[in-house]
């Protein structure tokens, strides 16, 4: 089976359309550990979110599942969070670890696919605003990241390249972080700059020749960038029962909110749900 299947496959259980894990966080379970070690939880969630792509309902609802999953064996990890909104599938290998500072390898989805039923692939009825575009697939991007920790607050920075053939393009990530505490309240917040290089952006929303109808013209596409805003909070209902809650808001570049299939230059989701503790 190819490897853009598999991965396909995967995305589809674990991943989330935005660019983080908890790896962002300062209290993160990614440390190197010796041996075999590993931490799951699950959950549901409901969630109201609005799309950028045209043609879409401006306001979607709907139940998800909440998995949650750290396996890690000396220097190795995955990660798979659900918890949060900028959640996702991470793979990794601690490089280094020493004084605040690390360096990892780390592997991850960065752009959800989509095509002309929307971004839920698996949809039969075709979106009458994307009828005619090409399918573009999910990513999967490997790089290092370098990150500094401040007691409750952590910086990083990640260069990952798509390797998957899909886009063929850089991605660079900056994103600050802090946790606090509130009662029995834990609060989060981050605040990330994403770059992305100028074949990412075609690919996704740029449109060819062969895509135009009279109401979509053609569009190349250039380097972007996004703003994103995470709220994140949790509280503890029982020993093993955890309430929790976020915000996700992500802008966009004019390269990328002008294309012809972007209806918007945002986009929002919040989140409430529990999950379990193991």
């Amino acid at each position: 089976m190819p490897i853009r299947t598999l991965l396909v496959l995967l995305f589809l259980l674990v991943s989330q359309q935005t660019l983080a894990t908890n790896r962002y966080y300062s209290d993160n379970r990614l440390e190197p550990q010796p041996g075999f070690n590993w931490d799951w939880s699950i959950g549901a969630g409901y969630y109201i979110e609005d799309s950028y792509l045209v043609g879409l309902d401006s306001y979607d609802d709907g139940l998800e599942p909440d998995l949650n999953l750290v396996v890690s064996y000396n220097n190795f990890y995955l990660d798979i969070d659900h918890s949060q909104l900028s959640g996702g599938l991470v793979i990794g290998y601690s490089l280094i670890d020493k004084f605040d500072w690390g360096l990892d390898i780390v592997g991850t989805n960065v752009q959800s696919g989509f095509d002309e039923t929307g971004l839920k692939i698996y949809d039969r009825d075709v979106v009458d605003e994307l009828a005619g575009i090409d399918r573009r697939h999910y990513d999967f991007d490997v790089g290092l990241r370098l990150t500094r920790r401040f007691g409750d607050a952590q910086l990083s920075f990640e260069l990952m390249h798509d390797v998957t053939g899909t886009h063929n393009s850089w991605i660079f990530t900056s994103f600050l972080t802090r946790i606090s505490q509130y009662r029995n309240w834990e609060l989060r917040t981050g605040l990330g700059v994403n770059y992305y290089g100028g074949d990412f952006t075609d690919y996704y929303f740029g449109i060819d020749p062969h895509e135009t109808t009279d109401q979509r013209s053609v569009y190349k596409a250039h380097a972007s960038q996004s703003l994103v805003l995470e709220l994140h909070a949790e509280h503890p209902l029982s020993q093993n029962w955890v309430f929790l809650a976020g915000w996700l808001s992500t802008w966009f570049s004019s390269e990328i909110s002008d294309s012809p299939i972007i209806s918007q230059e945002y986009q929002h989701k919040a989140k409430v749900g529990v999950r379990y503790v193991f």
